[in-house]
């Protein structure tokens, strides 16, 4: 959410935090119920740091997958454990 652009401001978070809860399965909401439209910053877009393109593409898998670290994995063409402690390094 730190690296949404807002355009729209606090209306933009109120409608993305009113459609998270109202879609929710569980009554814990996790970063892969939230739903951003994908905008990234050119500074972000322009910054090869590893580390942050493993973040993106983990939660970008996450996200596709529907929180199912199994086909995240096998999508990322990791091993499940492997992505757990990518997971667990990201504080994801």
């Amino acid at each position: 959410m730190e690296n949404h652009l807002w355009p729209g401001n606090i209306r933009e978070l109120n409608h993305v935090l009113e459609k998270t809860v109202i879609m929710a399965e569980t009554p814990l909401i996790a970063p892969v119920d939230i739903e951003l439209t994908e905008k990234i910053s050119e500074k972000e877009e322009d910054n090869l740091n590893l580390e942050a393109m493993e973040k993106r593409l983990i939660l970008k898998s996450l996200k596709k997958n529907q929180g199912n670290i199994t086909q995240a994995a096998k999508d990322l063409g990791i091993d499940r454990q492997v992505l757990y402690r990518r997971l667990e390094k990201h504080g994801l």
